[in-house]
């Protein structure tokens, strides 16, 4: 058994899943994730949701942690995921991290943007129609701050 390397906050936010990844990751972080984030998206499985996606440090996914990724997120889309905007602000890696989350999103019928700011991943999302809850917003970002 390996150990987790990785970590992430997740919070519902209204119709959004807002996700703060510290990376790299590794399959074990991605199985762990993949808990989380169902116990916090559940509640709008068969409705259309979408994902907000933070990144901080060194963003990246080993090869079997991008593809396992991949299939868990090719899950929620037939669970009613459709769009992701991903915040790349606090990444060290951007660029590696943005071909790797296009290789992982391609495909998979979900419209997704990268972005520098929450706010704009924020106003990308209520621009397609999401609510996007603010308190919950604050409460995610009070818990990114803590960390």
């Amino acid at each position: 058994m390996q150990y987790v390397h990785g970590d992430f906050i997740v919070t519902r936010c209204g119709s959004a899943v807002v996700t703060q990844a510290y990376g790299p990751w590794n399959n074990e972080c991605v199985e762990s994730f993949a808990v989380e984030y169902r116990a916090n998206a559940e509640v709008l499985f068969g409705k259309v949701w979408c994902n907000i996606v933070c990144v901080s440090g060194e963003s990246l996914l080993i090869p079997d942690a991008e593809s396992q990724l991949r299939e868990r997120t090719a899950a929620m889309h037939s669970l009613g995921l459709t769009h992701i905007a991903v915040v790349l602000g606090d990444s060290t890696a951007k660029a590696t991290t943005k071909a790797q989350l296009k290789r992982t999103y391609k495909g998979l019928n979900i419209e997704f943007v990268f972005v520098e700011l929450i706010n704009e991943a924020v106003e990308w999302l209520e621009a397609h129609g999401f609510s996007i809850d603010p308190e919950s917003i604050s409460l995610h970002l009070e818990k990114v701050a803590v960390k």
